[in-house]
């Protein structure tokens, strides 16, 4: 039992210290955006392409990282994604042009596919129904401080040093981790002293059990409509709405967006316990989809908050994304069979992304055809993540109860 003990606690370091790197690679780019763009001599709307290329290959990857790792097993997808990540950073960091930075978000976005989807299986394996909720949670509060340093602490590195070198030492730090999780990572029945357990192998129905599930699909429509919208204005959008929309400095939108982070990650945690705590899920969801309809609704509807105001709404969208993520992955491990888990997370994750990535651009073509009166067409573009979410709070109310785990016939 002991030894069980402590391969688990290895095992789950090495995959949340990969999942924390990956949350920074993530959201640096855009950080770096303005000397990045003065060194490569890039406007505004390549350095757009450069941080939405991540978000892209994230997004198509998925559904493939979710069978490779059911199909494989967790400790090799789980290194190579991680070595993935750790060239994708040294590419951008050593890069001379453009078509080559692409390629760094490319490898990341790659391998980070992998890592989430192997953390999740991980957790599933290593942790039963009434700590899975609580253990997601730590994950993604770890994975949070990875988006916080990507933001303002990062930028005092700049006064230190300059962007290539914090991409070049983070790529060699990446691919050091990468070795140790194929050196050090186990399964629970090895720790145990059982035999090496057979690679899942997922059932030959997958499609018609993951892409054919009611369930599934209210889930990645609610969990779109939170995280998917939260994510495009934190990782793109968020700063020029505040600053050309509401005419807040630059600085006051940066904070706001740093500070929206804090509520995303300590509400996994917190809500992650309480459910467990609670044995509901259902419940969870709903309500915080709610939370993040209201919060976009008053940003487009109530103008002039100003700083107050809005630092309010993110944080309000920060919490009830953190809150309803680690309760829709805990919903989604508990409605399919533990064979299907990864291509199950991977496939409504898909659906978070897939959002950011559509929101992103769209809104950016909204407010491109109101150029003439920036501010208004910053605030009436609203509209798109506003029904975005709202069209998730319905469909979480068809969200069917999971805890105990109930899952489909």
């Amino acid at each position: 039992m002991r030894t069980a003990a402590f391969s688990r606690c290895v095992s789950y370091t090495l995959l949340v210290t990969a999942f924390f790197i990956g949350f920074f690679n993530r959201f640096a780019p855009a950080t770096f955006a303005a000397p990045i763009g003065e060194t490569l001599g890039l406007g505004a709307a390549a350095l757009g392409g450069l941080a939405a290329m991540h978000f892209w290959v994230y997004t198509l990857m998925q559904v493939p990282a979710g069978l490779i790792v059911d199909r494989f097993g967790i400790r090799g997808p789980a290194a190579i994604g991680t070595l993935l990540t750790g060239i994708g950073a040294l590419v951008l960091g050593m890069t001379g042009s453009y078509a080559v930075a692409l390629s760094g978000p490319c490898l990341v976005g790659l391998g980070m596919s992998l890592v989430f989807v192997a953390m999740m299986k991980n957790n599933a394996i290593w942790f039963d129904g009434r700590r899975f909720g609580v253990v997601t949670g730590v994950t993604l509060l770890i994975g949070t401080f990875g988006s916080i340093m990507s933001e303002a602490p990062a930028r005092l590195l700049l006064a230190l040093t300059d962007w290539r070198t914090v991409f070049v030492a983070l790529g060699l730090g990446t691919i050091a981790m990468a070795c140790l999780i194929l050196l050090f990572w186990r399964p629970p029945a090895c720790a145990e002293g059982g035999r090496r357990p057979v690679r899942g192998t997922p059932h030959r129905s997958v499609w018609r059990d993951v892409a054919g599930s009611r369930q599934l699909w209210l889930v990645l429509l609610a969990i779109s409509g939170t995280n998917g919208t939260f994510y495009a204005f934190a990782g793109l959008w968020g700063t020029s709405l505040l600053s050309d929309g509401y005419g807040l400095s630059g600085a006051s939108a940066s904070w706001i967006l740093t500070l929206a982070w804090l509520p995303y990650g300590f509400g996994s945690l917190i809500f992650g316990h309480l459910s467990d705590w609670m044995q509901a899920r259902k419940q969870l969801i709903w309500l915080s989809s709610l939370l993040n309809a209201a919060a976009w609704f008053w940003l487009l509807l109530v103008p002039g908050g100003g700083f107050a105001g809005g630092l309010m709404c993110f944080l309000a969208l920060g919490l009830s994304s953190g809150a309803q993520v680690v309760v829709s992955f805990a919903a989604v491990k508990e409605s399919v069979h533990e064979d299907l888990t990864g291509s199950a997370i991977a496939f409504v994750n898909m659906g978070v992304f897939l959002a950011t990535a559509v929101v992103q651009t769209t809104y950016g073509w909204m407010v491109a055809l109101g150029a003439s009166d920036l501010a208004a067409a910053y605030r009436m573009a609203l509209w798109l993540p506003a029904g975005l979410s709202l069209a998730g709070f319905a469909a979480a109310l068809g969200v069917r109860e999971t805890y105990p785990a109930r899952p489909a016939a």
